[in-house]
């Protein structure tokens, strides 16, 4: 194992910023959910501590690592004189980095003390790395981002954190709203980097500050995130399949097929702009699914553990010609339900995304938040026009985002949240080619929930089946690359089937132990999370945490139940014989 002499860990006291230590600069910004994020500004360091303590007291009676903590916040501060470590971020290959702030943050919440350090790799990537000053397990995880990013989400770091990871995570280059797509605008390096760059250079940067912190570099490198965070993984594997020894991908939002969110929510509207289907029949729509599908399984308990296999029609319920009651749909609304499990097509019906391209029948709980909405509460996927489509440079202004999309011309040039036709490569990532992360030894376990309403879970099944086509066929592709699709789960999270599954043990057994994951536990929590995720789960999860368990087994297959026990505990369940049509 490689180490290095910690050069400077003591040169806190000389510099005066032992004053840092401890404390919280302003500048914060809280996105709600109970949690605060964002980089700190850099310290006004002053020669007296904040409660006027001789810097040199007060370093007396820090621990080894907490002088260590003080040395990086040196770094940062010494901008007159140089540093040995400081010119070693500065000079990192491909990531030229600068340390604005380190600060010691104590114990609690089941959390250990660390240095969390901020700091900044060339021209704008703001990152946090945060590093257990006692108990750290010798290993560095990079936690992805969501939406359009913006912020770095602090929170979502505990969970490895609780388990002694040296963690990071990082804005992706541009400070917003997670939202928001405002930072594309005419802003080439912005784009570079939340595309595909910030990722690795952030990585490569936070090695490089373990290495310094530490004395060593970490024994295993790992990375998880989803949604955004599943994109930033898939791309790690196919570019830089050298960053990680596991990576865990979640709900990758890529290649779902142009404007796929706002088909869902035009394929309600009639030609005055009023929604067809209300909110108020999801719920008869659904029974009518499950009263079909639900025992495909071998039990009838409100889940369908294989949508693909479910081909009901919602024309079985459509109402009498003239009639429309809350117990039938009218043919307009029949139509309605068609689309959405379709998915985007052109005028011929050719399908315009990757794989099983709508929404899942069984999904039906998870259509209000974005398309089947009323009147009075317009569709969310209509509301942000720079979200539409358009060449990747530009957001969209206000007659091109009042232009209903065309999905015979439109596709040609794109969907500018990924991209367009223009840089829709900076962010793609459906090259199934893994063949040098492969070599390298790499892991990666894929996710998504089979009642996603904000990506299609089709596209993972689509990637799945294309990487496992190219790799050499299922038993060489699952010796490293395995996908779970997860029944009655949302986008990332949430939903009646369950959401809570101990990735990170998984993860760890496969890189580590080389037990590759044949099945894993998803609990159900009895408190919901909130959309966000939080609170973090930590396992093992406490007795009454969760009222139910179910195994997931890697797609093509499912589970069934097995006729004996109860239901509600995994143990009860068996992967499904592939005679019975358990693939897709």
């Amino acid at each position: 194992m490689k180490t290095r002499a910690f050069i400077g860990g003591l040169m806190a006291t000389t510099l005066g910023v032992a004053s840092a230590i401890g404390q919280t600069a302003p500048g914060i910004t809280d996105w709600g959910g109970g949690f605060k994020t964002g980089v700190d500004p850099i310290l006004n360091t002053a020669a007296k501590s904040g409660n006027g303590q001789d810097p040199t007291t007060l370093a007396a009676a820090q621990t080894p690592m907490q002088q260590k903590c003080a040395g990086l916040a040196a770094y940062a501060a010494a901008r007159t004189s140089a540093t040995t470590s400081r010119e070693r971020f500065a000079r990192i290959p491909d990531a030229p980095t600068q340390v604005l702030k380190a600060e010691v943050v104590p114990a609690g919440g089941g959390l250990p003390e660390i240095c969390r350090v901020s700091g900044v790799v060339a021209p704008s990537i703001n990152f946090e790395l945060s590093l257990p000053t006692s108990g750290w397990n010798g290993k560095f995880m990079h936690y992805g981002c969501g939406g359009a990013c913006g912020v770095v989400y602090r929170p979502q770091l505990e969970e490895p954190l609780a388990r002694g990871y040296a963690v990071i995570a990082s804005d992706m280059g541009h400070a917003g709203a997670p939202n928001s797509s405002a930072y594309r605008w005419a802003n080439l390096q912005a784009i570079i980097d939340f595309g595909y760059r910030a990722t690795h250079v952030v990585t490569l940067a936070g090695k490089e500050i373990v290495d310094e912190f530490y004395g060593q570099v970490p024994a295993k490198s790992y990375y998880m995130g989803c949604s955004t965070g599943g994109v930033q993984g898939v791309i790690e594997a196919q570019r830089y399949p050298y960053d990680f020894d596991g990576i865990l991908v979640g709900a990758p939002a890529y290649s779902s097929g142009p404007s796929y969110l706002e088909w869902n929510a035009r394929a309600n509207l009639d030609t005055n702009g009023d929604p067809i289907l209300t909110p108020d029949k999801l719920p008869m729509i659904r029974k009518a699914v499950l009263a079909d599908c639900d025992k495909l399984d071998g039990l009838a308990d409100g889940l369908i553990q294989n949508p693909l296999a479910c081909k009901w029609d919602p024309a079985k319920i459509q109402c009498a010609p003239g009639a429309d009651t809350a117990a039938c749909l009218t043919a307009a609304q029949v139509a309605v339900i068609r689309k959405i499990y379709t998915g985007p097509t052109d005028s011929r019906g050719h399908s315009l995304s990757y794989g099983p391209a709508g929404m899942s029948r069984g999904s039906e709980w998870g259509w209000t938040s974005g398309f089947i909405v009323p009147k009075s509460n317009p569709s969310q996927w209509l509301a942000n026009p720079d979200s539409s489509y358009g060449d990747g440079v530009y957001p969209q202004v206000g007659a091109n985002a009042a232009h209903v999309y065309d999905y015979d011309k439109d596709p040609q040039r794109g969907d500018i949240y990924f991209g367009g036709a223009i840089l829709g490569w900076m962010r793609y990532a459906g090259n199934p080619d893994l063949r040098r992360f492969r070599d390298n030894g790499g892991k990666m376990i894929m996710y998504h929930g089979w009642d996603d309403n904000e990506v299609s879970p089709g596209a993972s099944v689509d990637y799945d089946q294309l990487a496992t086509a190219t790799m050499g066929g299922e038993a060489a592709t699952q010796k490293f690359f395995r996908l779970f699709m997860m029944p009655g789960m949302g986008h990332c999270r949430r939903g009646p089937g369950g959401d809570a599954v101990d990735y990170i043990t998984y993860l760890e057994n496969w890189v580590e132990k080389g037990q590759a994951p044949d099945q894993v536990i998803i609990h159900h929590l009895a408190k919901e999370q909130n959309y966000l995720g939080l609170p973090r789960p930590r396992y093992p999860l406490a007795a009454g945490a969760f009222d139910k368990t179910r195994p997931a087994y890697p797609f093509p297959d499912v589970a069934v139940y097995s006729g004996k026990g109860d239901p509600n505990q995994a143990s009860s369940w068996k992967k499904a014989p592939r005679a019975a049509g358990a693939g897709s």
